[in-house]
């Protein structure tokens, strides 16, 4: 059973960070994509897209999808600890490679999550800049469908795949980073005195307590992680965001922009990136932690019945 665990917590975690982060990952896209300060973005976003409407355009897109994502991604890396953790043959073992598990499964769930949620970014970053539709003059509703099925008619399946490469090199270690983090930091909490000694005295945690905790371990991974790969994640915007596929490829993309607009290009979005990372990875992983404790009391209960009967 805990195989299936794993997916859905991660599946509730994700939904519940496109809920928090959705209006600031669209600023952030704008600001990537047309080379435009924050406050240029937010202007830009709210009169050409019919006000505070427009910060949460392309939501129901990523809402959805994301939640697979973040399944696939906490689901692969649950089960691959726990398997990696199973060739360790003593507890001092275990604790030993503790860090290194939780780096190594937080990899392999960044790698493969990276090849389902290229396609997914590409048209979530179409929805939220409108190059693609406005270049391109398309009358109608404009929606995930419509978008994927114009961007495989001009450039073929191989199109929905554009910017893998500095997705990958954002995602795959990043993630490893991720995980690590957010696990040092949880148990460098639960060591603290103070914390200690109100687990002694309540013998266990108030919830909310709980939840504080998991605040901040969720803000300091999610800043750490993102802090050394903003340069790929601007890349991956801008060759997603373009319609005419101008850069060939990414070192293509960061010469071309570095002669044109500077190195400090490659740091587009950065404060917004690093201000959207902390309430989006809170609520995830509030959403995780709440999600995995239900389905612990769950089971729990389950198993007391069963010795009953």
């Amino acid at each position: 059973m805990w195989f299936y665990c794993d997916f859905l917590a991660g599946w509730v975690g994700g939904a519940c960070g496109v809920l928090v982060g959705h209006p600031l990952d669209t600023i952030k896209t704008w600001q990537q994509a047309s080379n435009t300060s924050v406050f240029t973005a937010i202007y830009q976003i709210g009169a050409r897209n019919n006000g505070i409407n427009g910060f949460y355009r392309g939501m129901l897109f990523p809402f959805l999808t994301t939640g697979a994502i973040n399944s696939i991604l906490f689901g692969i890396y649950g089960n691959h600890l726990r398997q990696l953790q199973k060739i360790c043959h003593s507890d001092l073992q275990r604790e030993m490679y503790q860090d290194r598990n939780v780096f190594a499964a937080g990899s392999v769930a960044g790698f493969i999550q990276s090849f389902i949620a290229c396609p997914i970014e590409l048209i979530k970053i179409r929805l939220q800049t409108h190059r693609y539709y406005t270049d391109y003059k398309i009358t109608g509703k404009k929606t995930p469908l419509t978008c994927m099925r114009r961007i495989v008619k001009a450039n073929g399946i191989s199109g929905l795949y554009r910017g893998l490469l500095p997705m990958m090199c954002r995602d795959v270690l990043p993630y490893g980073i991720y995980m690590l983090v957010y696990q040092n930091m949880c148990r460098f909490l639960d060591n603290l005195e103070y914390v200690k000694k109100k687990r002694m005295k309540q013998r266990k945690l108030d919830t909310s307590f709980e939840m504080g905790l998991t605040t901040i371990a969720g803000a300091t991974a999610g800043v750490l992680s993102w802090i050394c790969v903003i340069p790929f994640d601007v890349i991956k915007t801008i060759m997603q965001a373009e319609q005419d596929t101008q850069y060939k490829n990414m070192t293509h993309c960061l010469k071309e922009n570095i002669s044109k607009n500077g190195w400090r290009f490659v740091f587009r979005g950065s404060w917004m990136l690093v201000v959207r990372a902390i309430p989006v990875n809170v609520a995830t992983f509030l959403g995780y932690e709440y999600s995995m404790e239900m389905y612990q009391k769950y089971t729990n209960t389950e198993e007391q019945l069963q010795q009953k009967i």
